[in-house]
């Protein structure tokens, strides 16, 4: 019994035996076409790479004359994708930034923009010049953006699609505009800080007060700007600054009541705030804050963005100075701590220079045109006088008999 048990029980072994032999040969043969298509798949893979890596490698094997010319073919975003690719897409373009900035800056680059920003000689050319370039155009562009939402959505609310039209035609017109009003707040900061910021003149601590007009710097600023278009750029300033100020407060027909239900409960900016925003944080800042839905939120940003200068408040400050290109031979950012910003007032940036240059005696511009100048600045239909076109009542400028007081009321509201 024990004997047949054991027979039986290795006759059973030998039977499990030959069937596992059998279920591994089928699944083997089951298996084998993938294995094989694996191998085939490695095997074109490995081609494919070794073809790549023997292209890429005459790739870069090119004349740099050649890589320039595919370089410029690509936008800015484009380039920047291309270096964080690898490292050597990376060298190739460091290599190459010097002819990209000629390119850029004589065929892609407006006359306004080399004007104002003069391209670096060829050998100091470096990619920062049109990442600068760049960042300033997409912030004028953002600007001009809420420029227009703000008229269309305000004082064009009730009027025809005719209208609209014309109105959002002229939007290419502002952004040259708006470019260079952003140059002349920040060569006006970049004056500001040289004049406060330096081992010469440093404070007992850190702070914000008010410092005189700078007249004269001024002139040295917009003596770059084009005689005709002087006039042109202030009132595109006027007109940021007419915008600001209202998105900075609530409307000043809203009774106290109306106020607490719609949570306008913090108090309008002061003149001091919306100063030190232009001069600081220039149009990119006010683009971020018109970006903001509502009042309050609007108010908490220009808050938010007084503080982040203040090492006291901040603890990231030198990543926001850094931003502004303070650090230069004479000044560093050890001097912050230790200085006092005396930013311009409200009612002088700009504005005295204009005076100036307006008076009787001066020369600057003719009689008609400082008359001109007095009827746009007395009723502040900046809006208009760029644009050529009323869009109060949406017909041209001169054909207007309605009460000048009604415009002043649809431009506030």
């Amino acid at each position: 019994m024990t004997t047949g048990s054991v027979a039986s029980s290795s006759g059973g072994y030998k039977k499990r035996s030959s069937i596992s032999r059998a279920a591994e040969s089928f699944q083997s043969i089951l298996v084998a076409p993938f294995r094989s298509g694996e191998k085939k798949v490695k095997a074109n893979s490995t081609e494919v790479t070794q073809s790549s890596s023997a292209s890429f490698g005459s790739f870069f094997r090119l004349p740099i004359e050649l890589h320039v010319q595919i370089l410029c073919e690509l936008s800015i975003s484009d380039i920047l994708a291309l270096r964080r690719t690898s490292r050597a897409f990376n060298g190739l373009v460091s290599i190459c930034q010097s002819p990209l900035v000629r390119f850029w800056a004589k065929h892609k680059l407006g006359s306004l923009h080399t004007s104002l920003y003069p391209p670096p000689p060829p050998n100091q050319a470096e990619l920062h010049y049109l990442l600068a370039m760049r960042r300033r155009h997409i912030a004028s562009i953002r600007l001009t953006r809420h420029l227009v939402n703000y008229v269309l959505r305000g004082t064009l609310k009730h009027t025809s699609a005719r209208q609209r039209k014309v109105w959002i035609s002229v939007y290419d017109k502002m952004i040259p505009l708006v470019f260079a009003v952003d140059y002349f707040l920040d060569e006006h900061r970049r004056v500001v800080l040289k004049r406060d910021v330096n081992v010469g003149q440093l404070g007992t601590g850190y702070g914000i007060c008010h410092g005189p007009a700078i007249t004269e710097e001024e002139k040295g600023i917009i003596g770059k700007y084009d005689p005709q278009m002087r006039l042109q750029y202030f009132y595109m300033y006027c007109f940021i600054l007419q915008v600001l100020k209202r998105k900075l407060r609530p409307p000043t027909y809203v009774g106290s009541v109306e106020k607490i239900a719609r949570g306008w409960v913090a108090t309008p900016a002061s003149s001091e705030d919306i100063a030190f925003v232009l001069v600081m944080g220039g149009v990119d800042q006010v683009a971020k804050l018109l970006a903001c839905k509502n009042y309050n939120d609007r108010r908490k940003a220009l808050d938010s963005f007084i503080k982040s200068f203040s090492p006291i408040e901040n603890a990231s400050w030198r990543e926001v100075w850094n931003d502004l290109d303070v650090e230069s031979a004479k000044i560093t950012l050890e001097d912050i701590p230790r200085a006092c910003i005396g930013v311009t007032k409200l009612e002088f940036i700009w504005e005295s220079l204009m005076m100036e240059l307006m008076a009787p005696k001066s020369s600057a511009y003719t009689e008609a045109e400082k008359a001109k100048f007095a009827e746009v600045r007395g009723w502040k239909r900046f809006v208009n006088e760029l644009m050529g076109y009323d869009v109060l009542r949406g017909r041209p400028n001169g054909d207007d008999s309605e009460a000048q007081s009604e415009a002043e009321h649809g431009q506030e509201e």
